[in-house]
């Protein structure tokens, strides 16, 4: 009786864990981390380490594993490139934190216009209060908002059909067309009811760094993402509870659109909606 109990434990364990697996492409921050996913996808994992060990890895080892199982799988990794020349540009002013490092050759001249008209007055986020777990700003009420259920979701949101597509980045101020893809973002990623994991804006630069740095398309590697992290939904149940971490202070907010604040708090990403 002991043993069984402790086989229906390790089972509960396991399936806990191939779960949280399956929503690789919500926790990939670069390029490789992109390509393991996909890997997983195709469970072509054998040899590589798993996830969170194959992140501790710098850019050269994580190439040098994946190199013979993405061969395998049809899947090419771009030459290494030598890092390009990087300015500091600062996020859009709807969010003022972290600073990124974008490459310099796609930046035409600085542009600090904000992207849209601003929720209320003051501009900043200080102008709002985070009370209850709620953030209030200018007689407005923001509710946190997780993952949702598959049940609650718009019916066509996990076909085929439904596309991410980023707007393509064409000249002008990077910070300005990075403001309004990571709205796009956000926006899509809530859609497929996975508003609980997406990336943080900075993270969302980073990554626009990696893939830019190495000749990719950054539309076009999202809409990759999208439709795996879509298949992963259909199949998968998910958690629908969500909390406000404490300490998290409305200056680690910004808004995002007229109906979003987001927040940046040690890593993760907290996003609340107009009630």
């Amino acid at each position: 009786m002991r043993y069984a109990r402790f086989s229906i434990y390790i089972l509960c364990v396991l399936t806990a864990g191939a779960k949280a697996d399956q929503f690789c492409f919500a926790l990939a921050e670069t390029f490789y981390e992109q390509i393991y996913c996909q890997l997983q996808a195709k469970a072509q994992t054998k040899g590589l380490p798993p996830f969170n060990q194959f992140k501790k890895n710098n850019e050269a080892v994580q190439a040098s594993l994946l190199k013979r199982p993405a061969e395998r799988n049809g899947i090419k990794l771009p030459v290494r490139q030598v890092q390009l020349p990087i300015t500091t540009v600062a996020p859009p002013e709807i969010i003022n934190r972290p600073q990124v490092n974008l490459p310099e050759t796609v930046v035409n001249e600085p542009d600090s216009r904000p992207l849209r008209k601003p929720v209320s007055e003051p501009k900043n986020i200080l102008g709002c209060d985070l009370l209850a777990g709620q953030i209030h700003c200018g007689g407005q009420v923001f509710k946190l908002i997780g993952n949702k259920a598959n049940h609650r979701l718009a019916t066509n949101a996990l076909s085929i059909h439904n596309k991410m597509d980023l707007p393509r980045y064409q000249g002008g101020a990077l910070s300005q067309y990075l403001g309004h893809a990571y709205a796009r973002y956000v926006a899509k990623m809530c859609d497929i009811g996975l508003c609980g994991v997406t990336m943080t804006y900075g993270k969302f630069a980073y990554l626009y760094q990696d893939l830019h740095s190495k000749g990719l398309d950054f539309p076009q590697r999202f809409e990759i993402m999208y439709g795996f992290l879509k298949k992963d939904k259909a199949n998968m149940g998910v958690s629908e509870s969500s909390r406000v971490p404490q300490g998290l202070s409305v200056q680690d907010c910004g808004a995002l659109t007229d109906t979003r604040y987001v927040c940046d708090y040690q890593g993760r990403n907290y996003i609340f909606e107009l009630q």
